[in-house]
């Protein structure tokens, strides 16, 4: 990473440049990617290609994303074990009996949805 304001090259993860002192990230006259000099509304960088747009090296997690897949994936595991408790304990012809029905057929189609989802990522 280069800093985008002095254009000196640094760790990508630093927080502050060593020769001017600045946030690297912050600034519009250098590159972050090659450290070119770069013009204050430039959207690209014209020696590298790299976009301008946005902070450089900004970093995301990858573990909300599992998380959430993990989550969509039991979530309707466990509707469909609970709706069988119900469907099970209910009368024949009862009214909890035709719910216990409704939340084991969204879990289901919820498994389903979730099978595509994953395959199509």
């Amino acid at each position: 990473m280069f800093c985008r304001t002095c254009g000196k090259e640094l760790n990508d993860k630093a927080v502050a440049c060593v020769g001017c002192g600045m946030d690297p990230r912050e600034g519009t006259e250098h590159c972050p990617t090659c450290g070119a000099p770069t013009k204050e509304r430039q959207v690209i960088c014209t020696a590298c290609g790299s976009s301008l747009l946005g902070k450089a090296g900004k970093e995301w997690s990858l573990w909300p994303y599992i998380g959430l897949l993990v989550l969509s994936f039991f979530v309707p595991i466990f509707g469909w074990i609970f709706g069988g408790i119900h469907v099970r304990g209910a009368a024949a012809d009862s009214k909890r009996k035709s719910q216990a029905w409704h939340f084991v057929i969204a879990s289901f189609v919820g498994l389903f949805f979730n099978f595509v989802l994953m395959g199509l990522g």
